[in-house]
């Protein structure tokens, strides 16, 4: 949320926010972190295992807030898309409908999980009930097609075809659009080495341009990615300890950075990673992005940047700014 209520703009891009295992004041807390998204801006909602009742308890607490003089923030107002996911979603209809009639921002249908790719012949039988019980037409409707984790070429082979097929599918409709999601960054960094770059590739554009690749160019499929995280997150990840580390994406791969904590020195090493960024022929300047910013002060102050909430937003930031500015100049992530 830090790396999205500093991106440079939301113009081109639709943020999906899933609420994984939220506990007891989870909700409340999210509300907090959108409220520093820019106000007009659109962000869509998937309330996980909480469904509709999430969504609503969110949609209470933006708009019951209360700033420091007492008053409510109604200059502000940010427009939430609800995420509908058919198998479990039917029970919160009315919930999905009152959303919708408020912001007017239609609706985003999610097909395919972490569990399993989505299943076109299940979806033609009960996307149009769906549909008809919520009252809308495809013209209102954002469709996802999630593929998840992508973790080899392998993988990216297997899917692409039955990708394909889904989209074509999805052709047929007049959806508002068409977005192919998945993502391929490890669940885990603990086997790569130290003091050096560790390259991954970013395979979810492997698969978005093989699709694409493979489907009348009069389809315009928009890609969607998972950042620098691995699709299937856990409840509470993110809390552990751990070594200082950066996952910079740049063109077409994620370049991951590790260094080892001290007893004597701490996280400090972490400030070895900025000099390393900002000395590499190929940066692009402090400019390019509120993490590039933060990397180079780093690197020249050697403060500010000591713990892992904080790298992992840097890298978030990074990773967003960059798909942001690929699909702009060259129209691919």
């Amino acid at each position: 949320m830090e790396a999205l209520g500093n991106l440079s703009g939301f113009e081109s891009m639709l943020p999906l926010l899933e609420v994984v295992g939220a506990g007891e004041g989870g909700v409340r807390k999210l509300g907090g972190y959108i409220k520093r998204i820019p106000s007009g801006s659109t962000v869509a909602v998937d309330g996980g295992e909480g469904g509709g009742e999430v969504l609503s308890e969110l949609e209470e607490e933006l708009h019951t807030a209360e700033d420091s003089s007492g008053s409510l923030l109604e200059a502000w107002s940010v427009c939430i898309v609800p995420v509908i996911r058919y198998g479990s979603g039917y029970v919160d209809l009315d919930i999905f409908q009152r959303l919708n009639e408020k912001y007017q921002g239609g609706y985003l249908l999610r097909l395919g999980s972490v569990d399993a790719d989505p299943d076109i012949a299940e979806a033609e039988s009960q996307v149009p009930l769906l549909l008809s019980n919520l009252q809308a037409t495809p013209g209102e409707v954002d469709l996802v097609l999630d593929y998840a984790e992508v973790d080899s070429e392998r993988t990216v082979e297997r899917v692409t075809h039955s990708a394909r097929q889904a989209v074509q599918w999805a052709a047929r409709r007049s959806w508002r659009s068409i977005t192919l999601l998945s993502g391929a960054f490890p669940s885990s960094i603990s086997h790569l080495g130290y003091d050096r770059e560790n390259r991954i590739p970013r395979l979810e554009v492997d698969l978005w341009r093989a699709v694409v690749e493979g489907v009348p160019e009069e389809i315009d499929l928009h890609y969607g990615d998972y950042t620098t995280n691995h699709p299937a997150l856990q409840a509470g990840a993110g809390g552990w300890k751990s070594h200082p580390n950066l996952r910079y994406a740049r063109a077409g791969e994620w370049i991951v950075y590790r260094k080892k904590a001290t007893l004597e020195e701490g996280n400090s090493s972490f400030y070895d990673i900025c000099q390393a960024v900002v000395e590499n022929a190929d940066w692009e300047g402090e400019s390019f992005s509120w993490a590039d910013q933060k990397i180079a002060v780093g690197a020249r102050m050697r403060e500010k940047l000591g713990g892992a909430t904080q790298w992992v937003a840097l890298g978030r930031s990074r990773h967003l700014e960059v798909v942001k500015y690929r699909l702009a100049t060259l129209g691919e992530p």
